[in-house]
């Protein structure tokens, strides 16, 4: 049978697989335990608005159907939003489909993709699933990209630059002239810069650049968008791009056609509406993520600053300490996932859940005899 591990790529044998955080469920069954919180993926942990509900609720009626193929209604919906074309939308499974199905569209055997690192491990995955080499640039002590840094790493191979911004896990975003800056470098050398904001909606700092608004300048980036967090579609798995059109027509011809379901679709159309709801969500989240910070500084811990639903901690025997919360109920993400060790990252959760990891940590730090 020894022949059946020859068949993986060779490219694929040392990559390591995405490490996504542990289901509620899976922390019940091993350890017994009744009330477990998730603050590791970065989720909105409050209640859709009930437009949306109903959308989906709507939608369950109609799943004997394939979903459209076109998701017609949304990508009009999303070039309404953004002053775009539909021509220059693109529809997937989050942003992991997206993704997958855009580097496939782009990437010949051997082309360079470049990033920062750390950074979302997806870029890692999907750029070598499609057969790309991967050039890994460090962040800067700041744990800001090097802007520069990225142009240079650029050579005649290089296909694309997926910068997240703000970033995942550092919370920090490359600020509008930096951002400019390397969109013009990158022009220059014909190499695509794909520009994933996941967490946009939460930033209110005015440095920061829409990258929808680089595209209408530019009309060659490619920006990134999801629905799973700040609207609180995660389970539905939707997402989209907003990218030149020579790139959706080739992201057409490789997509998984059926991959959106009914309710993803359905959902999106009706969140995309709802600014009430996101701008009360973005409060939510910087409030308790104000205060949850506070809580911690008190303590003595060390919170980076971050413009996003999450929070970066540097704080010692962070595997140890990760491994206790898990035992207390408390699923956060520890810093070796993504090349940080000695870090944590803790997603802001409902007042109670806040609340109620504070707690939980100063025991932990307290048994473990970490200041």
């Amino acid at each position: 049978m020894a022949w059946l591990d020859r068949l993986t790529r060779k490219s694929l044998v040392d990559l390591e697989a995405y490490r996504p955080g542990k289901p509620i469920g899976e922390v019940q069954r091993e350890l017994g335990l009744d009330n477990v919180v998730r603050l590791s993926s970065n989720e909105n942990p409050w209640p859709l608005p009930e437009p949306v509900r109903e959308a989906v609720l709507n939608a369950a009626l109609d799943v004997s159907r394939y979903p459209d193929p076109a998701a017609y209604h949304l990508k009009r919906a999303i070039a309404r939003k953004w002053g775009v074309s539909p021509s220059e939308v693109m529809v997937g499974t989050g942003t992991e489909g997206v993704l997958y199905s855009l580097f496939q569209a782009i990437i010949d055997e051997g082309d360079e993709v470049v990033f920062p690192v750390p950074t979302y491990s997806l870029y890692r995955l999907s750029a070598t699933a499609a057969g790309a080499v991967c050039i890994e640039v460090p962040l800067g002590e700041d744990l800001m990209p090097n802007i520069q840094g990225l142009a240079d790493s650029c050579t005649t191979k290089t296909k694309a630059v997926v910068l997240c911004n703000p970033n995942n896990p550092t919370g920090l975003f490359v600020a509008r002239d930096d951002l400019i800056k390397l969109s013009n470098q990158l022009e220059s050398k014909q190499t695509l810069l794909i520009i994933d904001e996941a967490y946009a909606e939460y930033v209110s700092d005015p440095f920061y650049l829409n990258g929808v608004d680089l595209f209408r300048q530019l009309g060659t980036v490619v920006i990134l968008r999801t629905f799973s967090k700040i609207y609180g579609l995660a389970g539905l798995r939707i997402g989209y791009a907003i990218a030149p059109k020579p790139i959706v027509d080739s992201y057409a011809k490789v997509r998984r056609v059926f991959s959106v379901t009914q309710a993803g679709l359905a959902a999106a159309v009706v969140a995309l509406d709802q600014q009430d709801y996101i701008l009360n969500i973005r409060e939510k989240t910087i409030s308790e993520r104000e205060k949850t910070t506070k809580a911690l500084k008190e303590m003595g811990v060390k919170v980076s600053q971050t413009h996003t639903n999450f929070m970066l901690i540097k704080i010692e025997k962070s595997d140890l300490i990760c491994d206790a919360l898990l035992k207390e109920g408390i699923i956060v993400r520890p810093g070796s996932d993504f090349g940080m060790s000695n870090h944590i990252r803790v997603t802001v959760g409902l007042k109670e859940e806040n609340e109620r990891f504070v707690a939980t940590l100063r025991k932990v730090l307290r048994r473990l005899g970490v200041r």
